[in-house]
């Protein structure tokens, strides 16, 4: 019995010293953001963005294009004056044309709707990359998140394989009652189910410890059997006070930049459909050049070239109310906007309180449990030491030693929690991506 009871264990601490991979916070992090699709996506949408943000792109430069021709024909003409009946054949008429030019095309008033397209070709730059910054704080924030379980799982796995050892001597010790001094075998029986148990707890441990292992690699980028040894050596908590968080938020939250600068968009949009009712005045230049070549017309040469230049203006009159609509509608935009703004502000003030609540008790928590796994683990000294003198009974020894594993995986559950609370702000304040560049 001894022996299979020493297999289990020994089968169940292989598995876990099989873990070789060294990885630290930061180094998970960088991973994630180079492999992520989606960060790879919204990079190359900030780059198509700044593709598009030039003057040209907005009208504000003037446009060449060049024209060439050649134009070929040969006839067979017959002819025949009025009155007469002679009919005149010439076959084989060659005729030969050829053209090129050079257009110039500048727009100097549009009602200003170049210039604000420029200015929403650059606030879009600005917008693109506020979304993208959203994009790379969910990952971080995930990759912490995970980071952090799989340090969870491993405490409660390793708690839980230090009280296997516990049952793994108090098995030895009945064994030895029962042997040599008078133990009851009921009691012995007693104690392999509690060590039995322990076993299948320990199992389950382990299967947690590997799942939240897989979930890392998967978030990561890495094959999802790759094993780890993570760093658990982070930075201390920080005293975070709650109107310096408020305040950072409401300046540095990458989601209510995004929303800010598409406030910007809705009214440079409206600005832009407003231009809609004022003239535009175009400038128009163009250098031609033009030769004719013609069988029997009586000329050796004939070609022609020069410069024209045109001065145009448009007034609008009347567009069936179709430019009215569009105003009316991009000033509704702009009110949209503002109240999605409002909102957002509103929604992110109601997270962060909660979250900063959430982090206080956590914190507050995390004192208590580590007080509660230092009285256990001082009762559970006396109760064993009590119990090798046989004057405590086996059901208070497990007692003990349950209230100290319990007393464990609360505290390592509170430090986890405390994490992800602490997270959670830095990321609504946002700071989240000052702390990990």
């Amino acid at each position: 019995m001894r022996t299979r009871i020493s297999l289990i264990i020994a089968a169940l601490l292989i598995s876990v010293n099989a873990l070789k991979a060294q990885l630290d916070l930061n180094t998970a992090i960088l991973h994630a953001l180079e492999s992520n699709r989606n960060i790879q996506m919204s990079k190359n949408s900030v780059i198509m963005t700044e593709n598009l943000s030039s003057p040209g792109q907005a009208g504000l430069l003037p446009s060449l294009s060049a024209s060439g021709l050649i134009d070929y024909s040969n006839n067979n003409i017959r002819t025949q004056a009025t009155g007469s009946y002679v009919t005149n054949q010439t076959d084989g008429f060659e005729s030969k044309r050829y053209s090129a030019g050079l257009n110039l095309n500048y727009t100097i008033f549009s009602g200003f709707a170049n210039v604000n397209t420029y200015k929403k070709l650059k606030t879009n730059i600005h917008l693109a990359n506020a979304d993208s910054k959203v994009q790379i704080e969910s990952i971080i924030l995930a990759v912490a998140a995970n980071y952090y379980n799989v340090i969870r799982t491993e405490d409660n796995y390793n708690a839980l394989l230090e009280s296997i050892g516990i049952s793994l001597r108090r098995y030895e010790l009945a064994e030895a009652k029962n042997e040599y001094s008078g133990g009851t075998r009921l009691n012995l029986l007693n104690v392999l189910v509690d060590l039995n148990k322990d076993s299948v707890t320990l199992q389950d441990a382990k299967l947690a410890m590997e799942k939240a292992q897989f979930s890392l690699n998967k978030i990561i980028g890495w094959p999802l059997d790759t094993q780890l040894v993570l760093n658990k050596d982070f930075s201390d908590r920080n005293n975070y006070q709650y109107e310096e968080l408020k305040s950072k938020m409401l300046t540095q939250n990458y989601e209510l930049s995004a929303l800010k600068f598409r406030e910007e968009v809705s009214m440079l949009d409206y600005k832009i459909a407003k231009s809609s009712f004022y003239p535009s005045l175009n400038l128009g230049s163009s250098y031609s050049y033009l030769r004719n070549d013609v069988d029997n017309s009586g000329f050796d040469l004939n070609e022609q070239n020069g410069f024209a230049v045109n001065l145009s203006l448009s007034i609008p009159i009347y567009s069936g109310g179709r430019k009215r609509a569009a105003v009316k509608n991009a000033k509704i935009r702009i009110e949209n906007s503002l109240l999605q703004t409002e909102e957002l502000n509103y929604q992110l003030e109601l997270e962060l309180l909660t979250a900063y609540r959430e982090y206080e008790n956590a914190l507050e928590k995390l004192k208590m449990e580590q007080s509660n796994v230092e009285t256990a683990e001082l009762n559970f000294e006396l109760t064993e030491e009590k119990y090798k003198l046989g004057q405590v009974i086996s059901t208070q020894f497990r007692e003990a030693q349950l209230n100290l594993i319990l007393s464990k995986n609360s505290y390592n559950n509170s430090a986890f929690n405390a994490k992800l609370a602490e997270l959670e702000i830095i990321k609504l304040s946002g700071i989240l991506l000052n702390q990990n560049q």
